[in-house]
């Protein structure tokens, strides 16, 4: 049984090396390596000691945001992703804070996911996510806690 773990991490250059695989508009090291801090709920997903993911969220009152959720390619497809969902959920769930998040609107399968764990639309950028092409629209989910 491979040893999974969560733990709390500063953007650093192994992930920002997943970053890069991940998405196809990555975030810029100089934006990825500032996303920490007192308000930040961030944490690193390794298995068996090598990272193969993160999440980055930050906390602002009793909302949680996530701005940045990625998987290394190589191990998608195998449900790790559900590890960061379900743990930044629960910590969300016990600190009594609703969740937002943005996602492009042609990634089904992250739309997907998010409708998993209870995310609803709220609304939609139009333009929002730059693509090869010009740009696209992104839609704004919103998770709330059964108790808040």
């Amino acid at each position: 049984m491979p040893e999974i773990i969560l733990r709390n991490f500063t953007p650093d250059k192994a992930c920002y090396e997943i970053e890069r695989r991940a998405h196809e508009h990555p975030w810029s090291f100089s934006v990825f390596s500032q996303s920490y801090g007192p308000a930040y709920y961030n944490r690193r997903l390794t298995i068996d000691g090598e990272t193969i993911g993160y999440i980055i969220c930050q906390q602002v009152l009793d909302e949680l945001t996530i701005f940045n959720v990625a998987v290394d390619p190589k191990h998608q497809g195998h449900g790790f992703s559900h590890y960061l969902m379900e743990d930044a959920l629960n910590y969300a769930h016990q600190n009594k804070m609703s969740v937002f998040l943005e996602v492009r609107a042609s990634n089904k399968t992250a739309i997907n996911l998010y409708r998993t764990y209870g995310f609803s639309e709220l609304a939609k950028r139009s333009d929002y996510y730059k693509t090869h092409n010009g740009y696209e629209d992104a839609l704004v989910m919103k998770w709330q806690s059964e108790q808040n």
